[in-house]
């Protein structure tokens, strides 16, 4: 993950914390919403593509 522009890492059952590069953003998000909160910071930060 050392050359990820994101990362989705679990860390204890159910939650998951966010990185933006090496830097964690967000800590022990429900892994319920960690997929949608990931897209929101890729959006957050001007990288998503909206596939055409």
């Amino acid at each position: 993950m050392a050359d990820a522009d994101y990362g989705y890492v679990g860390v204890g059952v159910g939650k998951i914390s966010l990185y933006k590069g090496k830097e964690v953003v967000k800590k022990n998000v429900p892994s319920d919403n960690a997929v949608n909160e990931l897209i929101d910071l890729i959006k957050e930060h001007g990288d998503w593509v909206e596939k055409i």
